[in-house]
């Protein structure tokens, strides 16, 4: 029996359809293999992604971190605690229950006894200072005081004895602020002669030249009510209770419209100490807030509150001037109208709205306060300790050259300030230039570090003018001190009345601070000025009055 022959067509066209299905086959792993290579591709980009995103999370969580300690450090105070409250009508109220007879008792023993033993402690003490070798001489107080005389005698009889001296104590005493009435008498006089035709019938004296004209206040009450208010910052409702204590009821509406009065008297002072200020060829500026009670605000609910308004501060550091002026804005217009006339160097921060005035200017050159340069880096230290404190010691040597400065043994002439500063402080602002030119792209550009770069490398080439002049100062910290009377004064009388009442409060505050520039005694200063001013037989100028002049009379 033979074997039946194979159908190799059959068998061919078998294979052909299994190497289709294979190529089919290997076709859809291909493609499977791809799609899956592709969806591990976008799985391993979207890891990258988030992954960056997290990181620049926790980069903004960081910074605000730093934006929040930062806001805690300036808030002060606690604010009142009413977390203790009361879940049961029937509890007890604890601060009501007063003490007993008895805890009263047992108080003024032990207190017998606690005063005992703080006497033999100080009585002790006195002994043991007696004993002791004095190191420093007692406070004398002055003699231009009024003394008053106490004499104390031994009790008994002293008939038998003799003085043969004295022993003398001086303790300072304390009378409270007391008022007196001043009548100013006229007198009238009539002519005796009748038929005496050429002369006056009547005569009487002309009443003598007030600040207030037909006021209630002499020259004196007016000079307390403003160094009380703008010296020691009370303001005039606590004056008004002052009054009222010593039995004078003088209503608000008095006070405010003397104060008011004095300033307008003392303009003149004040447009001659702009003008003399503004003379110089170097100035620093600065501003500060004051809250001013909006106007119209009579059924007008979006017109109550305060205006934010603007002091712009001045000071000419060569003559010891101190300018304030009032404005209702902190935008261009301030600073263009007050300096329109300058020319010099001006110093002051990095506030946008000097760089926009005298950026391009021929007549003024900018100089920037290296103290709020230095302030931007040691608020970055919690960031980027490393770069911050390299800044900040930087900086510090430059101070260092300007406190050997200060202290030498000898006054250096101007050409030795500029030489030292040549020498020592030149190098070191180059060198500090590089530097933050060199780290400013390894920073995040919103990061503390980054804005304290910034914020230097803006001013930085305007910061080399100091070393120039041995007049010119490394930052404008003077002007600073200045304005701290007005933020002492702000705390306690909070806001101006009006517009015009803000611009009065400048007027005083430049006159008093150049008063301290030139340690002279305000309050001497102020009456002198006043009486002199209401003298008609005077015939000294306005700037002749102006505190470093008057000092020298």
């Amino acid at each position: 029996m033979t074997n039946p022959q194979p159908d190799y067509k059959l068998l061919y066209e078998q294979s052909l359809k299994r190497l289709a299905e294979a190529e089919d086959n290997t076709r859809e792993l291909t493609e499977a293999k791809a799609k899956v290579h592709q969806q591990i591709q976008s799985l391993t980009q979207a890891e990258l992604k988030a992954r960056q995103e997290v990181v620049e999370l926790k980069q903004q969580l960081h910074l605000a971190l730093l934006d929040a300690n930062a806001l805690r450090r300036k808030l002060f105070g606690i604010q009142s605690d009413n977390r203790v409250t009361k879940t049961d009508s029937d509890q007890l109220d604890l601060f009501t229950l007063g003490a007993t007879a008895e805890d009263i008792s047992h108080s003024e023993a032990e207190i017998e006894k606690e005063v005992k033993e703080v006497n033999q402690q100080q009585e002790a003490a006195t002994e043991k200072r007696k004993r002791a070798p004095r190191t420093a001489s007692r406070m004398v107080l002055p003699e231009t005081l009024e003394r008053e005389e106490v004499i104390i005698d031994p009790k008994g009889d002293l008939s038998n004895y003799a003085v043969i001296g004295e022993d003398v104590t001086e303790v300072l005493v304390l009378t409270p602020a007391s008022f007196k009435v001043k009548r100013i008498i006229r007198r009238k006089w009539a002519l005796k002669d009748n038929t005496d035709v050429e002369s006056k019938g009547i005569l009487i004296a002309p009443i003598p030249s007030r600040t207030v004209k037909r006021g209630l206040f002499d020259e004196s009450v007016l000079v307390y009510l403003l160094i009380s208010k703008y010296i020691d910052h009370l303001p005039l409702h606590r004056q008004m209770k002052i009054f009222q204590r010593a039995g004078i009821n003088v209503p608000a509406s008095t006070l405010s419209d003397n104060t008011a009065a004095v300033c307008q008297a003392l303009l003149p002072l004040y447009l001659a100490l702009k003008r003399e200020l503004l003379s110089n060829l170097y100035l620093q500026a600065d501003e500060t807030t004051i809250k001013v009670l909006k106007s119209d605000r009579k059924g007008d609910q979006k017109k109550k509150g305060c205006h934010l308004g603007y002091y712009w501060a001045l000071h000419a550091p060569a003559d010891g001037l101190v300018l304030f002026e009032y404005q209702q804005g902190r935008s261009q217009e301030g600073p263009r109208k007050l300096l329109q006339n300058f020319t010099g160097v001006l110093q002051s921060d990095g506030y946008a709205v000097y760089q926009a005035l005298f950026k391009n200017s021929q007549t003024v050159n900018q100089l920037y306060c290296m103290a709020h340069i230095r302030r931007k880096f040691d608020e970055a230290c919690d960031y980027d300790k490393e770069r911050a404190g390299y800044a900040v010691k930087t900086i510090a040597k430059l101070y260092g050259i300007e406190k050997e400065i200060r202290e030498a043994s000898e006054q250096l002439s101007e050409t030795q300030i500029v030489e030292k500063r040549m020498a020592g402080a030149t190098p070191i602002l180059h060198e500090m230039k590089a530097w933050m030119l060199a780290e400013y792209p390894k920073v995040l550009p919103k990061s503390p570090i980054g804005k304290a770069l910034a914020y230097a490398l803006g001013l930085w080439d305007n910061m080399h003018y100091y070393t120039l002049h041995g007049h010119l100062q490394i930052d404008n910290n003077s002007i600073e001190n200045a304005i701290r009377p007005i933020a002492l004064g702000r705390k306690n009388y909070l806001f101006a009345g009006t517009h015009d009442t803000a611009q009065n409060a400048a007027t005083i505050y430049s006159l008093f601070a150049t008063c301290k520039k030139h340690n002279v005694n305000e309050q001497e200063w102020l009456t002198d000025v006043l009486r002199k001013m209401n003298d008609p037989e005077y015939e000294g100028k306005f700037s002749d009055l102006l505190p470093h002049r008057w000092k020298k009379q």
